[in-house]
């Protein structure tokens, strides 16, 4: 496996690997004769990993970076956050950097790294990088052993992620409905549910225990996502080394309403309802007996998982085929130093979900 602190070599002409997932209301070959169009302008073949079913995803990734790493082709995710996740997971197990065709509903990771969200223009974009050499570190979190690039979360975020898929498959994939179906779901009874979680968290070589009683256990890895709610902790995160966790205390549902304002005005520090920090490392577990497994979202998807949660920051980065140099990158990403290791966190002595 190729060590990704010296991430293996592409070609100006490296045939590149398209991972582009089933989406309800796409139109696929609509797609693949934008995106073949475009690549085929300079001269790079183009093979094609569409999945059969929408849970292939994360196999087909798997094939395609293997195919990539074999022939020194180019990974490429065409899709959203969660197409993104698969595809970064399976690059990093294969040992071979990555590019992004942002084709996504909130396209957040794209977005913190200043790529173009026009499909024909992020192409172009792609291509440009991958001629001229440039690679760019991606701090890379893991719950358990499952990656996240933007955010990981247990509790009401799931319920609300599921709630969401089930408004766009009816209504549409759009912005607006996505945010009319969040903000139905927070305001709907089941939304102020809560569970007593033990949190352990790692600050440097100090570690610290506290027992929370909460709606939902949210943590970011994306600072843009963190700074449009306005949370203080997205400027740590960014500086890399670091994860943002927030906890959301119950309350009523007219509270409930308060704090979704907030956020969508970037204002969450302030919410009494919201306590947040930042770690390097963190180890979630229920107080008390609860059932043997946990429904945790990471990315848009959503997986049970064995308690406890382990958070962490990967020992290395994912690497992005992107230009180092935009006008439009926050300057805290131009830095090519990959973040600090983690260290391991012990196992802790409490009774499973």
């Amino acid at each position: 496996m190729t060590d990704l602190h010296s991430p293996m070599i592409l070609h100006h002409h490296s045939p590149i690997h398209v991972v582009v997932p089933l989406r309800p209301g796409a139109d696929l070959d609509l797609v693949r004769a934008k995106l073949s169009g475009a690549f085929a302008q300079h001269d790079h073949p183009v093979v094609w990993h569409i999945p059969r079913e929408r849970g292939d995803i994360v196999q087909l990734a798997d094939h395609a970076a293997e195919a990539a790493r074999d022939n020194a082709g180019l990974l490429v995710a065409a899709g959203g956050d969660g197409t993104i996740n698969a595809v970064a997971a399976a690059a990093l197990r294969a040992g071979v950097p990555m590019g992004v065709v942002p084709m996504g509903t909130f396209n957040y990771f794209s977005r913190e790294q200043g790529l173009e969200l026009d499909a024909e223009a992020a192409v172009l974009q792609l291509l440009e990088a991958l001629r001229a050499g440039e690679l760019r570190p991606v701090q890379v979190g893991f719950v358990n052993d499952r990656v996240f690039l933007v955010n990981a979360s247990v509790g009401l975020y799931p319920r609300l992620l599921a709630e969401r898929e089930q408004a766009t498959r009816k209504l549409g994939r759009s912005r607006a409905v996505a945010m009319a179906a969040v903000v139905w779901s927070m305001l709907r009874p089941s939304a102020r549910r809560r569970w007593r979680v033990v949190v352990r968290t790692r600050q440097g070589n100090q570690m610290q225990e506290q027992e929370h009683e909460v709606t939902t256990l949210f943590v970011g890895n994306n600072p843009l996502q963190l700074e449009q709610v306005g949370l203080a902790q997205a400027e740590s995160v960014a500086q890399g080394g670091l994860l943002a966790v927030v906890l959301l205390k119950p309350q009523s549902r007219w509270a409930m309403a308060r704090t979704v304002w907030r956020a969508a005005t970037g204002q969450l520090e302030g919410d009494p309802a919201v306590q947040s920090l930042a770690c390097a490392e963190l180890s979630v577990a229920p107080a008390g007996w609860r059932k043997a497994s946990v429904k945790v979202a990471f990315d848009g998807e959503r997986e049970r998982m064995k308690a406890p949660l382990c958070f962490s920051l990967h020992t290395r980065p994912l690497w992005l085929v992107a230009p180092t140099q935009l006008e439009h990158l926050p300057q805290r990403d131009s830095a090519n130093t990959p973040p600090a290791a983690a260290q391991p966190l012990p196992e802790p002595a409490l009774a499973p979900a």
